[in-house]
């Protein structure tokens, strides 16, 4: 008799530890949990917390094929969603020449209009085998504009360009398309690409 009541209570002793583990594990890792549910499902990912503030990350969705430099790699759009966690590479574009152009590639939409736009973010995942940089370009639905050339790192990992004054309406975020450039040497590999924007929803 001793050891079922044993039995219960270390049961419900673990059930309290797990319960309390997942809660910790989802408010401390939204963006881990984000990137995981995109890359089984792709499209639009939001994460609110409790004061207003929400960060919603919009995935690649449509490829134009304006600059077609760079080889693809699996099925269009390409970007949607991150693979490069598969067996090997796929659904990705990939240069080893300096100076190519790929694009445009567009996002799913916001779904937003009145909540306040805090900052837009263009995130690349990707890597290039010589540590050389990427340009990325961001269209705001009248004219293009160079958002910075940053370095990959050899191994996949994000990199970041700023987007906020280029897209400072939800009808720009919606409308928005990018194009990448290779600006060195070595082989590149994008793997995904999406606007994070974070935003404020009181009122």
């Amino acid at each position: 008799m001793n050891s079922d009541l044993e039995r219960i209570e270390l049961k419900r002793i673990w059930a309290i530890v797990l319960a309390f583990l997942l809660v910790v594990g989802v408010l401390a890792s939204g963006e881990v949990l984000a990137s995981i549910l995109t890359t089984i499902t792709g499209g639009t990912v939001t994460v609110n917390v409790v004061d207003g503030n929400g960060t919603l990350w919009l995935y690649v969705n449509s490829l134009d094929l304006n600059k077609t430099d760079w080889t693809g790699i699996g099925i269009e759009p390409y970007l949607d969603a991150i693979d490069a966690v598969l067996p090997e590479d796929y659904n990705l574009i990939a240069t080893s020449s300096a100076d190519n152009l790929e694009g445009d590639f567009g996002f799913t939409d916001s779904g937003k209009s009145t909540e306040t736009i805090i900052n837009v973010t263009v995130q690349i995942y990707g890597k290039n085998t010589n540590g050389k940089s990427l340009e990325v370009y961001g269209w705001n639905g009248s004219s293009w504009a160079s958002l910075g050339d940053l370095s990959l790192a050899s191994s996949y990992g994000w990199v970041n360009y700023t987007a906020t004054t280029l897209l400072d309406t939800w009808t720009k975020i919606d409308g928005a398309k990018i194009y990448l450039q290779s600006s060195g040497s070595g082989t590149y590999n994008i793997d995904c690409t999406r606007l994070q924007v974070y935003y404020n929803s009181t009122s």
